[in-house]
């Protein structure tokens, strides 16, 4: 197994571990319960923390890794703006013409009256909630720094990134378990399929035929 494959190997296993975690908190509780507990675990690091985690997913991080890309991993570069269309298409499409009206959290609970605390700064959104999006932008990005890696603690490490970023849309209480679920999924599928299709089959194609 080469350097870059055991990064990618260790991320993708992470990933289906964090899914399985996800399906079992799903199954086990409510929205409100698993709401509620997050949302009673804040602190003043913790804001900040996670405030930084779900910037990570937003545009200026996949724009500089596609520049890298363009400029030093040519070959990454097409199917790494594929998979970032796919998973934005699929992820928009959901949103806006499947689920248009999935409350998000504040709004989702709004006739129970509940206190919640609210993160100091952040702007929180009423509509759209499922899937996650910057769920889905952090699986999908994440995957392809994994393939830049040279080691399992590499991969490991861009898991957690993704993973900080997943918790940190609940964290600000804009979006339930089951949307970042989801958008994992989406996000991580959409990089995994291209990445098969574009780069690894064709490879091994390669491989065979020179063998």
């Amino acid at each position: 197994m080469t350097q870059s494959k055991k990064s990618l190997w260790t991320f993708s296993v992470a990933f289906m571990a964090f899914e399985c975690l996800c399906m079992v908190v799903l199954i086990s509780s409510t929205r409100l319960d698993q709401m509620t507990w997050v949302n009673s675990h804040h602190a003043l690091w913790a804001d900040y923390m996670f405030r930084f985690f779900t910037s990570l997913a937003e545009v200026f991080l996949p724009i500089a890794l596609a520049i890298y890309f363009y400029n030093r991993k040519r070959v990454f570069f097409v199917p790494f703006l594929t998979s970032y269309a796919v998973s934005t298409l699929i992820i928009q499409g959901i949103k806006h013409l499947i689920f248009p009206n999935a409350l998000r959290p504040i709004a989702y609970f709004a006739n129970l009256h509940l206190s919640w605390y609210l993160v100091p700064g952040v702007d929180v959104h009423t509509q759209n909630s499922f899937p996650s999006g910057h769920t889905s932008a952090a699986w999908f990005m994440f995957f392809w720094f994994a393939l830049l890696g040279k080691s399992r603690l590499w991969g490991l490490f861009m898991a957690l990134a993704a993973i900080g970023v997943a918790y940190s849309r609940i964290y600000l209480m804009q979006h339930f378990p089951i949307d970042v679920t989801f958008g994992a999924g989406i996000g991580f599928l959409s990089s995994a399929l291209v990445y098969y299709f574009m780069l690894y089959k064709p490879n091994e194609n390669d491989v065979k035929h020179n063998a």
